[in-house]
């Protein structure tokens, strides 16, 4: 690797005291500056939980299974990323009804509230399985949660592997 260093002269007065000083920059391949940690998490639901025809009702992940950098509270299911960047997020959640009444899903990935990545299905069958993923750009401190709405019938959403929130920083 080759760098190019170059190096000025600055003049700096600070009341009375004059000095010169020295300031080196580089040029090339070598990155400077701090070093960008590694993001990525994933929860799972450890509990199963009701939800209400046609209310939205935030989905709770509450088994971390991988957090690099502290950014997932497991408490509230939400994911804080502390840099910002280009995130892949992925949200799923198997459910199960009481009758064969036909259900539609709906399943939203919100960034502060405002829904930005989300899908909606159709389901015949008393059980089914739903998801939303996508990529977005997230600045640090924003919040991502995840809702869900059953249209049709009261159902329940279903604890294990099937129902998890994950996401990882790609650049």
């Amino acid at each position: 690797m080759t760098v190019n260093r170059s190096w000025s002269r600055k003049l700096v007065c600070k009341k009375t005291i004059c000095k010169h000083t020295i300031s080196k920059k580089t040029s090339g391949k070598k990155r400077v500056g701090k070093k960008v940690r590694k993001s990525a998490f994933k929860a799972v639901s450890g509990i199963d939980q009701l939800i209400s025809d046609g209310v939205f009702s935030k989905v709770q992940y509450q088994v971390e299974e991988l957090d690099l950098n502290n950014e997932y509270n497991s408490s509230t299911s939400t994911f804080t990323p502390k840099q910002r960047g280009i995130y892949s997020l992925v949200a799923s959640v198997s459910f199960t009804t009481i009758t064969l009444t036909p259900v539609r899903m709906d399943l939203e990935i919100r960034v502060n509230g405002v829904p930005r990545i989300s899908d909606e299905e159709n389901f015949e069958p008393r059980t089914g399985k739903i998801d939303a993923a996508g990529i977005i750009q997230l600045m640090a401190r924003d919040r991502v949660e995840v809702f869900a709405r059953a249209t049709g019938e009261n159902g329940t959403i279903l604890s294990g592997l099937a129902t998890r929130f994950e996401g990882i920083r790609i650049n």
